[in-house]
């Protein structure tokens, strides 16, 4: 297959599966509502699920709740048919949603992420703030290393992911584990701070040091907010070291973000590992010129330079 015809047919069978997951929705709902589970040796749905038609325990969790939604709810299968919302986005919705907003609380979450509809689902339902709070974890259990480590337990072993979620609007819960040493760190940063945050609250210094990081981050790999300089011409050299003033002037036209886009007009979105990337190739022109530089994240980046050299 060609490169075209390998992503029309992928897209295609992801348009199918979302039509067959939405079938599927519809018949869990009505076997559900006849209770044909119990007929079938289960003592529940979420039983049958699991042990009848081989779903995880999320997967059961996430399409009971969906379908039993969609029965007092027709307006949640169409949007999962036609692609528009995924199941994880109506999982987060469903129980948040009445008769009089079912139909703009789905069209609101219309080709959104997970981490978008969180957020929309703070706004339906906030939630109170989280106090602030430093705690010492218990120590981890000790006990003899086994021969040999499947890949499930390197997994188990792993430290929790760190947490950002919505409450409400404009209001996150952040939660993550830090050491000793960053323990120490913050207060010492709310002694110095007594002065301007006089109950150390945390959300307040760490919006403080974040700013002056972002600053400094800034000034140090596309010197933003150094001061304006008019001399942006193009420049010949044999170092990839990229003038200040060439590096300001790419970084504050691509606002930051990675320019690569597709066929269709789409603009890749990501704000990380961005690089400077010369359109014609440095190696090829050995200048330094803002018109014929861009952003590019760090994959796009590699991509271009396949592209352009093989």
């Amino acid at each position: 297959m060609s490169n075209g015809d390998l992503l029309d047919a992928t897209r295609a069978l992801a348009q199918r599966a979302c039509e067959v997951e939405a079938d599927l929705i519809v018949h869990l709902a009505e076997i559900d509502e006849r209770k044909l589970y119990l007929q079938s040796a289960f003592p529940s749905m979420f039983a049958f699920c699991v042990g009848e038609l081989g779903f995880s325990e999320d997967a059961a969790y996430s399409r009971i709740l969906v379908a039993r939604a969609a029965r007092r709810l027709p307006a949640v299968i169409d949007p999962l048919r036609s692609r528009r919302v995924h199941l994880t986005g109506l999982r987060l919705l469903v129980p948040h949603l009445t008769l009089e907003n079912s139909q703009e609380a789905v069209a609101r979450a219309t080709g959104k992420s997970k981490r978008e509809v969180e957020e929309l689902v703070a706004h339906l339902a906030p939630q109170p703030p989280v106090p602030p709070a430093v705690r010492k974890l218990p120590a981890p259990a000790t006990a003899p290393e086994p021969p040999s480590v499947p890949p499930s337990a390197v997994a188990s072993a792993l430290p929790p992911r760190p947490v950002v979620r919505p409450l409400a609007e404009n209001s996150y819960r952040i939660q993550f584990t830090a050491s000793d040493l960053f323990r120490n760190k913050l207060r010492r940063a709310q002694d110095l701070l007594r002065h301007r945050v006089p109950d150390g609250d945390l959300a307040a210094i760490f919006e403080r040091a974040l700013d002056v990081l972002i600053e400094r981050v800034e000034k140090e790999r596309f010197a933003s907010g150094c001061k304006p300089s008019t001399d942006v011409a193009a420049k010949q050299s044999e170092s990839r070291y990229v003038p200040a003033a060439i590096r300001r002037k790419v970084y504050e036209r691509d606002g930051g973000r990675c320019t690569f886009v597709d066929a269709s007009g789409r603009r890749c979105w990501e704000t990380g590992f961005l690089e400077l990337d010369h359109t014609d190739g440095f190696a090829r022109t050995h200048t330094h010129d803002a018109d014929s530089m861009r952003l590019l994240c760090g994959d796009h980046t590699q991509h271009a330079a396949e592209l352009l050299y093989g």
